[in-house]
């Protein structure tokens, strides 16, 4: 469901937006591990990098697991046991995981689980997911990858999608969802549903292409109702004839139908009785007319 995101601040914008409290009240901001990695976009697709926030723990052993770090993460979690000397061989997409299941397939049973994103510019959008670390079987530098966790669309998103991110909302909705070693799996995972705490509007559909990077991006866009077919030249006068004919004229009013290609006239039914009206006429102006057949 989740195909974009939009991330515009830059790497110290993303630092002070995150600032939190520890454990002993005081106010912190976390460090980046690799903000060189992470470069701003209005127009964030998987395979992207993108800050992810997360316990320090993961990276450090013997850390305090309340403090944060941001990272630049690669989006589509590649895991830790993929064997193959090349991530783009992944043969399953993983930008996004359902919360239904992420707890019984493989691909996602890792030690780790965080995330999140920003949208717009008031506070930073935080989805939940879950991040794993691969290291090429040759050798080389590790890779860290996400995806990010999705829930039932909530009443006001349902109209748009049946699946929406798993939103964290509130510091302490993120603190339980990133103190892993404190807070009980099943304890996070009741942060995981729905919610109606969020703001949207249509943007244009150059997001699409995820080459496009400016701020008509996020630019809201009014939604244009569904033009109306442009009616043929044979629709209007049918629809002309329709309305002006009335219940008692004959058939040889019909409209005459002409294209590029064929002419048709339409001719009146020849009945019987028009037959003899025509042969009275004809012997009122030659006596000696033939008379024709009656059984």
């Amino acid at each position: 469901m989740c195909g974009r995101t939009a991330c515009a601040l830059g790497a110290d914008g993303i630092r002070r937006a995150c600032v939190y409290r520890d454990i002993h009240g005081r106010t912190r901001h976390p460090e980046w591990r690799d903000a060189d990695k992470y470069s701003p976009s209005y127009n964030k697709s998987p395979q992207s990098n993108s800050p992810v926030l997360l316990s320090r723990r993961h990276f450090e052993k013997d850390a305090d697991s309340s403090e944060r770090v941001l990272a630049a993460m690669r989006w589509g979690l590649v895991p830790s046991w993929f064997r193959e000397s090349d991530p783009s061989k992944m043969q399953y997409k993983t930008s996004n995981c359902r919360s239904d299941t992420m707890m019984e397939k493989l691909s996602y049973k890792a030690d780790g689980k965080d995330d999140d994103e920003k949208w717009k510019s008031w506070k930073l959008l935080t989805m939940a997911g879950i991040f794993d670390c691969w290291e090429p079987p040759g050798g080389g530098d590790a890779l860290y990858t996400y995806t990010i966790i999705t829930v039932d669309a909530s009443k006001s998103l349902s109209a748009i999608h049946n699946r929406m991110p798993a939103i964290l909302d509130g510091d302490e909705a993120i603190r339980k969802w990133l103190d892993f070693p404190e807070v009980p799996t099943q304890e996070a995972l009741r942060l995981i549903h729905s919610t109606e705490n969020i703001a949207f509007h249509p943007v244009s559909a150059i997001v699409n292409n995820s080459r496009n990077n400016t701020p008509e991006c996020l630019a809201p866009i009014e939604l244009e109702l569904k033009k109306e077919t442009k009616a043929s030249t044979s629709s209007k006068m049918m629809l002309n004839w329709l309305k002006n004919k009335s219940p008692k004229k004959e058939e040889d009013d019909l409209p005459r139908w002409s294209s590029q290609f064929i002419q048709i006239t339409a001719t009146p039914k020849r009945s019987s009785a028009s037959l003899m009206q025509q042969w009275l006429k004809k012997e009122e102006e030659d006596p000696c007319a033939k008379k024709p057949k009656t059984q």
